[in-house]
């Protein structure tokens, strides 16, 4: 038995995992990881197109329909009074593009398209509804289908119709769509001329009702007149005492400050409850026409490209949680927040600016009632009385006149044809109809990209849950030992002459590694054991056996698994007598041990215990002489003993062996157990050389590599032609024994 003391294990382990600077993380790692996971990957992905192809499949078909207007402000054909100008306006377009899809605009439309009979029957809304709810519906419907767009500068505005119903027959969609873009640019440019025409003719009636009352005021001023000249006998009016000259002059002058001051206050105060009226978005839209100022375009500009950046999102299919989406909407909230306290700021100076022209006109008003008083103070005659109903009388004439003059400006404009909506192009159903959604295309792209995607992150996540023990690397840094060797799956046991050449070569790189162990020595027996049923020791032992066997070495290998013998079935030989039976001295030792087909390998089987004995059987005397007996008969003695944890008559066997092998099934148990079961043999006494880590899938893990590149190579010969080629050539069991041979 080769005793090494803890510290210099220690140390040798730390030779082996620690001396080395950790690897850092390769692309490659990933990749395999991505590769050894590669079902899921896979699954993930062809499931996510599938569902994308169904889905697609399922979704109703959309078609699209457009029309194109020109939208500008509303100017005569002929302007006559050369006050016509035209320049490109966002705010005034994106007006129009709520007036568009206004209630009113809206609702005329389905009425003149009868879409609620044809909606009502596709969407199945007539079985369920009331006329008035299907019209509802249709109404909503038109207004959710439908959307607006600029072209790039241009005041050419595009109404685009998007329906899925009716479907039958193909195409019926694509037909409804196109009635409905036209029928939105026919309401809407009668709309705009009905209402145009109606604002006139209201200011008309408005101007007409001003000029019916001049005329009651100037009435009454001239009986006023007539009374008085009538009553004095004054045929012609004089200039009136030259002691009120004075106190005239300022009367006039203060009248026409008054009456300045009250038109501009009157002005004002339109101003003022004309844009108080209007929602702050059309109000926005208003300041350049109505007080003049455009500083607020630049705003309603900003927020007219967040709005279309955001429309463009949609359009592309992201949804309002989308990053982009709500930080556009963020920005849009923003801008809107500062147009609002633009315009809320614009009209409370508007009030403030009436209320002082007002204040300014009154103070006139005061003045004049004060020259007033003292005028009549000064001198109450009669022709002072005239004089002022006289100026009254003129003025109300004069402001006659100029109301007339407004209204034949009115009527002529009026009269005169105007074009603010014009038709750029109709709505057309192609011969053959195309849906414009699903995009079958963009779909399925999309599907891989996310099956690709979500596979690789389940494929990550997955390795993440995983705490098995799948790398050589594993073993080193969690059970700080060495790995000695690397099985790959499906390896055969070499007894049959099939199996030899192609999986013996991994077992002689492992009794090589055993052999040039400074932890094993000189040490003969070797115990393989693990830390759970399963993971393949006794499949190990035997062919590491058969393997050193080969190389000439005179190898006894022990069934010790009394729980779960497996070798004597391996060797198809009989399990008794045994190692049980020659403790208890039923058997001999020489009776006991068979000899094999391997004419360097012999077998000493368990044996038959009773299942009470075996938890005392290797604790004793005569195991102990046993294995020294056996050690002086033999080059190398290996042990098949069972798993570590679990099982109590695992730690005399490691205790007796110069070194213990620890079999690790890839992939199968945490690493938590593997470092327990390393714990246990350490604390055992057991003399721990490394870890064999078994089982390993060649094509998918990390770990293959070492298999694919220790053993096979390339080498060149020359063939009969005198031209070099490459073989790929594999170590027989020929070689390696005559190899052994001659190291031997």
């Amino acid at each position: 038995m080769n005793n090494v003391s803890p510290t210099d294990q220690n140390a040798q382990v730390q030779q082996v995992t620690g001396s080395e600077p950790k690897d850092a993380v390769h692309f490659l790692d990933y990749w395999q990881i991505l590769y050894s996971r590669k079902e899921i990957t896979i699954a993930v992905a062809i499931l996510l197109i599938l569902t994308g192809i169904v889905i697609t499949r399922r979704m109703p078909k959309v078609y699209a329909a457009y029309s194109i207007i020109e939208v500008q402000r509303e100017t005569p054909n002929i302007d006559i009074f050369g006050r016509a100008s035209l320049r490109y306006d966002p705010i005034f377009l994106r007006t129009q593009f709520e007036i568009i899809k206004s209630r009113p605009v809206i609702e005329q439309v389905v009425r003149e398209a009868h879409l609620t009979e044809e909606f009502g029957m596709a969407y199945g809304w007539k079985a369920t509804e009331s006329a008035k709810g299907v019209f509802e519906r249709s109404v909503a419907l038109v207004q959710k289908r439908t959307n607006l767009s600029i072209l790039q500068d241009t005041n050419l505005i595009v109404i685009e119709v998007r329906l899925d119903k009716p479907e039958r027959p193909e195409g019926e969609a694509a037909k409804v769509a196109t009635r409905v873009a036209n029928t939105i640019a026919k309401v809407f440019s009668d709309y705009t001329r009905a209402k145009s025409r109606s604002n006139i003719e209201t200011a008309l009636e408005t101007l007409n009702d001003e000029i019916k009352e001049l005329d009651r005021q100037i009435a009454a001023t001239e009986d006023s007149l007539s009374q008085i000249r009538a009553e004095n006998g004054i045929v012609i009016i004089g200039t009136g005492d030259s002691g009120t000259e004075v106190i005239r002059r300022q009367i006039v002058e203060i009248s026409s400050r008054h009456t300045t001051a009250q038109l501009a206050a009157d002005a004002k105060k339109s101003k003022y409850e004309q844009i108080r009226a209007l929602d702050p978005d059309t109000a926005a839209a208003s300041f350049g026409i109505l007080i003049g100022d455009t500083s607020i375009n630049q705003l309603l500009t900003d927020r007219l490209k967040v709005e279309m950046s955001i429309a463009a999102l949609r359009q592309s299919g992201y949804g309002d949680n989308h990053p982009d989406i709500r930080q556009n909407l963020t920005v849009y909230s923003e801008i809107s927040q500062k147009i609002n306290n633009r315009v809320a700021t614009t009209i409370q100076a508007l009030r403030l600016d009436w209320e002082q022209a007002q204040a300014e006109a009154d103070m006139y008003k005061r003045q004049l009632d004060e020259l007033t008083q003292s005028e009549r103070t000064v001198s109450a005659s009669t022709s002072i009385q005239l004089e002022r109903l006289q100026s009254d009388l003129t003025m109300l004439k004069e402001r006659r006149k100029a109301i007339e003059s407004r209204m034949d400006d009115e009527r002529i404009n009026l009269a005169m044809p105007k074009t603010s909506v014009e038709i750029i192009q109709q709505a057309q159903v192609p011969e053959v109809p195309l849906p414009v959604s699903p995009n079958f295309a963009l779909n399925i792209t999309l599907s891989v990209v996310c099956g690709i995607f979500f596979g690789v992150v389940l494929a990550f996540f997955v390795e993440y849950l995983d705490t098995t023990v799948k790398t050589v690397e594993d073993i080193e840094r969690y059970l700080g030992c060495a790995t000695l060797g690397i099985i790959p799956q499906k390896v055969r046991l070499l007894n049959d002459e099939k199996a030899r050449s192609k999986n013996s070569e991994v077992y002689r790189v492992l009794r090589m590694n055993l052999k040039t162990s400074k932890l094993l020595g000189n040490g003969k027996m070797l115990v393989l054991t693990s830390a759970s049923a399963g993971e393949g020791k006794s499949t190990s032992a035997f062919n590491l056996a058969w393997v050193c066997a080969e190389c000439g070495e005179r190898v006894l290998l022990i069934d010790a698994d009394f729980h779960h013998p497996r070798q004597d079935k391996i060797l198809n030989l009989p399990m008794e007598p045994g190692l049980a039976d020659v403790a208890v001295g039923e058997a001999t030792l020489d009776a006991a041990i068979s000899h094999t087909a391997q004419p360097n390998l012999d077998f000493l089987p368990c044996g038959l215990v009773s299942s009470s004995g075996v938890y005392s059987l290797m604790d004793t005397d005569e195991i102990r002489v046993i294995m020294e007996t056996l050690r002086g008969k033999y080059d190398r003695i290996i042990v098949d003993a069972p798993p570590v944890i679990g099982v109590s008559d695992t730690a005399q066997i490691i205790r007796l062996a110069d070194g213990v092998l620890l079999v690790i099934q890839h992939r199968k148990y945490p690493r938590a157990l593997c470092r327990r079961a390393k714990d246990s043999i350490v604390s055992m006494g057991g003399n721990l050389i490394g870890a064999v880590l078994n089982n390993v899938n060649a094509s998918h893990d990390s770990s293959s590599y070492y298999y694919e590149h220790q053993y096979y190579y390339y080498y060149y010969y020359s063939g009969s032609d005198g031209k070099k080629s490459r073989r790929t050539r594999r170590a027989s069991s020929r070689h390696s024994n005559s190899a052994s041979s001659e190291k031997a």
